[in-house]
């Protein structure tokens, strides 16, 4: 899967905040909510986290769940669109300004992804201690095997982010990290 080139700068936007980001991954894990069980899950305001499902909801990321609404209650589900957003630059500064802000936040998730299983890997079994990893290579490779590596990652990982009554019953949650950066070699 290539990273979009057609997502729009508001779209890359509404994805560049923190909050909105664990909104997106709870709606994802637990499934609909509304914006008082997010605010609950998430130890926000339901007015912020109504505000940001709003936003959300403008770019297209979530969606009304029509068929559990009750009354002022609305329910909200992921959209469940798989995207890779490109990081290219381009000739909007706002879109470049938007994606900045997203790898920021990215990369903040990522460390504090990093930072819970350092605190909290004892609590894990042994199993799961064996089969996590911190790594990261340098190897030389071509566009195209980037690319190739890069869409099996992809593939792997849309095949798990299933609803929660689609997932296997001993699954767990597991935060995975995955970055193809060119680098320059030293001394270049």
């Amino acid at each position: 899967m290539k990273p979009s080139r057609s997502v729009t700068a508001r779209e890359v936007r509404a994805l560049a905040h923190p909050l909105r980001l664990r909104m997106l991954e709870c709606l994802l894990e637990t499934g609909p909510a509304t914006a008082s069980m997010l605010a609950r899950e998430l130890g926000e305001s339901s007015g912020a986290t109504s505000y940001h499902l709003r936003a959300l909801a403008a770019a297209g990321l979530i969606v009304e769940d029509l068929d559990r609404r009750r009354g002022r209650e609305r329910w909200w589900s992921h959209a469940r669109q798989f995207r890779l957003i490109s990081s290219a630059q381009a000739d909007d500064p706002e879109y470049n300004a938007a994606v900045a802000q997203l790898e920021s936040v990215m990369l903040a998730s990522d460390e504090e992804g990093l930072r819970r299983y350092v605190h909290t890997r004892a609590e894990f079994t042994p199993e799961w201690q064996e089969t996590a990893f911190i790594g990261g290579w340098n190897v030389y490779a071509t566009r195209a095997e980037v690319d190739e590596l890069s869409k099996c990652v992809t593939d792997w990982l849309r095949e798990r982010r299933a609803p929660p009554e689609q997932r296997a019953a001993e699954a767990t949650l597991v935060h995975l990290t995955y970055r193809a950066l060119p680098q320059r070699p030293p001394g270049a």
